[in-house]
């Protein structure tokens, strides 16, 4: 989707957030997307990422070309103008630690109303960096709704202020789709979520080890 067509599908707001953060990502992060077509521009889908730094939410919606939802921890809803402003570019509040009912019935609505949903499985940040369990509500998610589930990884996230000093770049992988159908292809129940959790997690974890060239292979 060229970039003049970005306007027909994002509101204002959003689209000059998104603008200040990509420019910004591009110049001083030296941004490289890999593999972004994997997601659809188009229709519900859950993007599904691993989480190193506080950023990766809207540094992964910048990488995709159609406005995106997200999960955001409730804490940062407290102070009453990010919290304005985390609502006006689509930021649902979670409660960490526990399977929040409300944030779950406002990302499904998200979906059955054809949007695309940005989430972190591991439900915080991993400060090693090395990528944890999935918590099963992606997999409830995606399961009841039947919604497709783009992988993606994310790096050097984490001191992205000083990488416009170093060698490093910040990365964005995104994976081949898992389809509807291999959603469906799981049981509706705990162990069903579990499983397309575990699953999408190792998507994700394969998406670190590889080699560019080799992403389109999963």
């Amino acid at each position: 989707m060229p970039l003049k067509d970005l306007s027909k599908t994002m509101k204002l707001l959003y689209k000059a957030c998104w603008l200040i953060i990509r420019v910004y990502l591009r110049l001083f992060c030296k941004l490289q997307i890999e593999g972004v077509d994997n997601v659809p521009l188009k229709g519900a889908v859950i993007i599904a990422a691993n989480h190193i730094a506080a950023g990766d939410p809207p540094f992964i919606g910048a990488c995709v070309k159609r406005e995106c939802y997200f999960l955001a921890k409730r804490e940062l809803f407290q102070n009453y103008f990010l919290g304005k402003l985390l609502s006006k570019i689509n930021s649902i509040p979670v409660k960490r630690g526990v399977l929040d009912r409300t944030a779950l019935n406002t990302a499904e609505e998200a979906l059955r109303n054809g949007k695309g949903l940005i989430l972190f499985p591991e439900g915080t940040r991993s400060r090693s960096g090395v990528i944890g369990k999935g918590k099963p509500g992606v997999g409830l998610l995606a399961r009841q709704i039947l919604v497709p589930i783009v992988p993606a990884y994310i790096e050097n996230s984490r001191g992205f202020l000083t990488l416009v000093f170093k060698l490093k770049r910040l990365k964005v992988r995104f994976g081949e789709p898992l389809t509807t159908d291999w959603v469906a292809s799981f049981p509706d129940d705990k162990e069903g979520y579990r499983a397309i959790a575990r699953e999408l997690m190792d998507r994700i974890r394969r998406l670190g080890q590889r080699e560019p060239a080799e992403l389109y292979r999963l």
